[in-house]
């Protein structure tokens, strides 16, 4: 089954690439003057907005409603006043509930998840973001030949293994020591080093689309002035492609953090994470437990991307587009 799912994804892929091709350009920063052509909507703007409100409120607000009130309940399905409760979250922990579980707010395994959790994001974040970003530059300068669409390929085709097969081969790779390289099974080094490889494609594709986006023109200024490759990189490149860049960051890190099916197999628990937690909690039936700690992954996430954007003016919502 996994291999098919690959067969699939691989034709997808094929045709993907052949409509990218098929374009001439598609930058939008050039060292030229260029015209924008705006539409203009009419009476369609108001419509469009209320129904694109009323979408996003769906599919964001009502999800984190249902997440927080759900985690306040102590029976299910009964929303009076008096079956809301803390103790799910504030909670020391009480003996008829969840053997005495104590709320996430008061439990250190909670909070060792939730380190573990960003340390291990922000590492699979900085390496394949990095090694995104250099191969979507090297893609794009050198496009049109065989080693860029072949490059192009590989950092793509991590994303088209199913993630328990992925899981699967690392652990069957490293679960013995092989040579020199020691067993890896329930370290930290195998999440780090599977999650960079896996989230590799998000990464490289925002360097891709980042680098197709600046015109050839401005680099080539530089050169010609004899500045080297690394400063062009750091005084031109990254400053203009700021928002993109910083994207090809914070893709991998949110995915990473409510990630599960590839870490299901390797986690242990000294390097458990948030999202197999939540899987625990809800194989027990804890389900109070569970949408707290989602409703928790989720608010991580939107404050690592709200600092990101007070600091640096970036948020993963400019850099997508």
């Amino acid at each position: 089954m996994a291999l098919v799912l690959i067969l699939i994804g691989v034709g997808i892929m094929l045709v993907n690439q052949k409509v990218l091709d098929s374009r001439k350009s598609y930058t939008t920063i050039t060292g030229k003057s260029s015209q924008l052509s705006l539409v203009k909507l009419r009476g369609l703007r108001m419509p469009l907005s209320i129904g694109l409100s009323i979408l996003l409120v769906c599919i964001t607000v009502v999800p984190l409603i249902t997440f927080a009130v759900e985690s306040f309940i102590v029976e299910p399905g009964n929303y009076s006043l008096s079956n809301f409760s803390t103790v799910f979250w504030t909670g020391a922990g009480s003996t008829d509930i969840a053997n005495g579980e104590p709320g996430i707010l008061r439990n250190h395994s909670v909070y060792h998840g939730l380190m573990n959790s960003l340390v291990l994001s922000v590492v699979c974040a900085f390496c394949a973001g990095t090694i995104g970003i250099l191969a979507g530059y090297a893609i794009v300068r050198k496009k049109g030949t065989f080693l860029s669409s072949a490059v192009s390929h590989l950092t793509f085709f991590p994303y088209l293994i199913p993630s328990m097969a992925f899981g699967a081969i690392y652990l069957s790779m490293f679960s013995v020591p092989r040579g020199p390289i020691p067993a890896l099974y329930g370290t930290f080094a195998i999440l780090a080093l599977i999650g960079t490889v896996k989230y590799l494609p998000f990464a490289s594709k925002s360097g891709i689309n980042c680098m197709l986006q600046l015109g050839s023109e401005i680099e080539e200024s530089a050169m010609i002035m004899g500045i080297p490759w690394w400063k062009r990189m750091v005084r031109i490149i990254i400053p203009i492609q700021k928002t993109s860049i910083l994207s090809g960051y914070l893709l991998p890190f949110i995915s990473c953090m409510r990630e599960l099916s590839l870490f299901i197999l390797l986690v242990t628990p000294s390097t458990a994470v948030l999202t197999t937690m939540l899987f625990q909690y809800n194989e027990k039936g804890w389900n109070q437990y569970a949408n707290a700690i989602n409703l928790l992954i989720v608010f991580v996430v939107l404050f690592v991307n709200w600092i990101i954007n007070k600091l640096t003016g970036a948020s993963i919502d400019k850099g997508i587009g």
